[in-house]
């Protein structure tokens, strides 16, 4: 998903007092209520996760108030990056990604709830559907995805487990996650390779290639331009740790 046309103006906004954004017609509004529906997100839990009212992020959304850097900023800490040049649609390349209707997602997220990972256990998921996943699961669930990020069989569910798990962007489970990420090394593989595939779009043989070494970067500039921002995002540690990760080994080439 990518904004139309972006640019800053120095007019004042209303609500915020800061920098509006502008966008041919309703562009941008659109693109920020597609970017947060695809994420499985509800404007009242946007409303909460970024601290503004539902009422007005509603009235951003449908074009009917400016739109402020400070908007967009806010939803990028969800969301992730969603400018031009970084982010062009949030799913991942892996040509096995799990992709559902929400009624059956609903009912994978009952089964996570009853201790049964599902398809969690054998097709990679998507960010939206982590997302959804997460705005869906009791405590319970929660519990199951601590154990199998610990214990699951498979590094995809491994992997999933972690990557769900850290959109519900619970402190207590920062910890665990980090120290997955350090240890497990199948799934520190999968997530580094997710990240790339997810912020560029390159094919899955190429995000695996980078994950491995990311000096083989295709475009090593856009993607350490892309992964500052998620090391930024206070809402997912999965995804700041990887960022980090991933810039440092972009060192030696940033500078040719």
């Amino acid at each position: 998903m990518s904004f139309c046309s972006i640019r800053i103006t120095g007019s004042d906004s209303e609500a915020s007092g800061g920098l509006q954004v502008s966008s041919a017609g309703d562009e941008v509004g659109a693109e920020l209520r597609s970017a947060r529906v695809d994420a499985g997100i509800s404007l009242a839990q946007m409303a909460r996760l970024t601290n503004y009212s539902k009422p007005y992020l509603g009235l951003i959304e449908t074009g009917r108030r400016p739109i402020t850097v400070d908007i967009v900023v806010a939803y990028e800490r969800e969301l992730g990056p969603l400018g031009d040049d970084m982010l062009r649609r949030r799913d991942i390349t892996h040509p096995r990604t799990m992709k559902a209707d929400r009624p059956t997602l609903t009912e994978l997220a009952r089964s996570i709830d009853s201790g049964d990972p599902g398809v969690l256990a054998t097709a990679p998921s998507s960010r939206a559907v982590d997302f959804f996943l997460a705005s869906k699961l009791g405590e319970s669930g929660a519990n199951h995805l601590r154990e199998w990020v610990r214990t699951g069989k498979t590094s995809t569910l491994r992997a999933n487990a972690l990557a769900v798990l850290s959109k519900m962007s619970m402190r207590e489970d920062i910890e665990l996650i980090v120290d997955c990420l350090e240890t497990d090394e199948k799934v520190r593989f999968l997530s580094l390779a997710s990240e790339v595939s997810k912020l560029l779009q390159h094919d899955w043989e190429t995000s695996k290639a980078v994950a491995k070494d990311p000096t083989t970067a295709p475009n090593p500039r856009k993607l350490a331009k892309a992964l500052t921002k998620e090391t930024l995002l206070d809402s997912d540690a999965e995804s700041r740790w990887c960022g980090a990760y991933l810039l440092r080994g972009l060192v030696p080439v940033l500078g040719r």
